[in-house]
């Protein structure tokens, strides 16, 4: 597997799309160069990783060439400590990827739901909140989504609130509820909500979801909504906002202890 220069990135696009019907929105957030990252190919299968470790195979599962690789790269980062995560695009590759790796990495489900949804309602906001857009200061006081969170997944603060966006509910400017884009790219926008605990079941993450639902819709994204299987409250929440499941695939990340 060589690593593919970025002048080529458009190419690995164009191929993805045409192969691959389940492709995360992170790797079209690395192929379009939003966001830094890194891919690695052959004329058989892809590797794309983001900086923070979080890495999408595609391709010739019976690639020994790539499949080597994939040990090789968990190797490395086992001995720097650093975060592996591998999403896999199908179960075959699921089946390579326990037996490469001698179930070292834990397996973990998850959905990924349709994005035929509509506009949502505007919902009056109790007396003392307010609705914002997510700008520096909603970041620097927020107890979720920080400055680490934004440093992990998109580079910088300020590569975030120059190419992504979201909105958050605020009480005496305190971050109440937020719905941000973890990734932003293939034109669509992957939805990231919370909710402080002891603002949970208000409808909070309804309306800041709602907020950036109709804001996608407005610029002509699509909203993206993924969550493992066992989030029943992910689940309920992305469907009060009107996705539906439409498919299930593999992650893998390293075992803790």
């Amino acid at each position: 597997m060589q690593e593919v220069k970025k002048e080529q990135y458009s190419d690995v696009k164009t191929l993805l799309h045409n192969k691959e019907t389940c492709c995360p929105t992170f790797v079209y957030s690395i192929l379009e160069q939003t966001i830094s990252g890194v891919v690695y190919a052959d004329d058989q299968s892809f590797l794309i990783g983001t900086s923070s470790g979080i890495y999408y195979v595609a391709g010739d599962e019976r690639n020994q060439n790539c499949n080597e690789f994939i040990v090789d790269l968990y190797k490395r980062k086992t001995e720097s400590k650093k975060r592996f995560t591998l999403f896999s695009s199908n179960r075959s590759w699921d089946s390579v990827i326990r037996t490469v790796l001698h179930d070292e990495l834990s397996q973990m489900m998850r959905y990924a739901f349709s994005q035929q949804i509509s506009a949502k309602k505007a919902f009056q906001l109790p007396k003392g909140f307010t609705l914002k857009r997510i700008n520096e200061d909603i970041i620097s006081s927020s107890t979720e989504f920080q400055k680490a969170y934004y440093e992990e997944y998109w580079g910088s603060v300020s590569n975030f609130l120059k190419n992504g966006f979201g909105f958050a509910v605020l009480y005496d400017n305190h971050v109440v509820s937020e719905c941000t884009s973890i990734f932003l790219g293939g034109n669509r926008a992957e939805m990231d909500i919370y909710t402080r605990e002891e603002y949970r079941g208000m409808g909070f993450a309804y309306i800041a979801g709602s907020k950036f639902i109709n804001d996608c819709l407005e610029n002509g994204v699509s909203p993206s909504w993924d969550c493992d299987v066992s989030n029943k409250s992910s689940i309920h929440s992305a469907k009060k906002l009107g996705f539906e499941i439409s498919t299930k695939y593999s992650i893998f990340f390293k075992k803790s202890g």
